[in-house]
């Protein structure tokens, strides 16, 4: 199935914004915060160059519709002190080559986020895209910001879920663990965000 890539910042040049959110508002995930985000977040974000979001449609019996987006914006992955001293050695090892330490004693990689991707679950029944297709289309998109703006590390936030955890593993992603306790050798809990979202990395040269 083809897709076509469009930028909602030249959707907004081309269209009235009312008529483009009213497009966005009938996306449907089965993700609360992906779904707020592109109904009710996206434009504002994009008239303010928070994030970039880029919307994917398909041909579905003649007509084109909406079958995801994804978001990036460039965004250090910052780390902080507390929680920089209950990652594993191996962790810190492998991040120190690529990062800094900040003023405020924080540890900081020069990165890209993946801020929200997601299907639109309004055409789930047809199968019109999946995760993996969605996934490799906003690595093109990253790719073409990583020559522009630099950057290390490409990261993203999800939820605790099972099939979110598997599904980017799978796609080459690590999952950032903590030890439990200072004298624990192996990392044994999942590092959580401020957003209280489990953290995934991935190496922006591996993309």
């Amino acid at each position: 199935m083809a897709f076509d890539v469009v930028s909602l910042g030249k959707l907004l040049d081309a269209y009235p914004q009312d008529r483009v959110h009213e497009q966005l508002s009938s996306f449907t995930s089965i993700n609360d915060d992906v779904q707020h985000f592109i109904r009710e977040t996206a434009i504002q974000f994009q008239r303010i160059g928070l994030s970039r979001t880029t919307l994917v449609y398909t041909t579905v019996k003649g007509r084109m519709v909406l079958a995801g987006y994804f978001s990036i914006s460039s965004k250090p992955l910052t780390i902080s002190k507390k929680n920089w001293s209950h990652l594993s050695k191996s962790v810190q090892k492998r991040l120190m080559p690529i990062g800094y330490r900040t003023a405020q004693d924080n540890y900081e990689v020069s990165s890209i986020l993946l801020g929200q991707i997601g299907k639109n679950f309004e055409y789930a029944d047809q199968h019109i895209i999946t995760g993996e297709q969605l996934l490799a289309l906003a690595y093109r998109e990253i790719k073409r910001a990583w020559e522009v703006v630099g950057g290390t590390m490409l990261y993203l936030e999800a939820k605790n879920e099972p099939h979110l955890r598997d599904f980017y593993v799978a796609n080459g992603f690590s999952q950032l663990l903590m030890k439990k306790q200072d004298g624990d050798k192996k990392p044994t809990i999942p590092y959580v965000s401020p957003n209280k979202l489990h953290l995934y990395v991935k190496k922006l040269s591996d993309i």
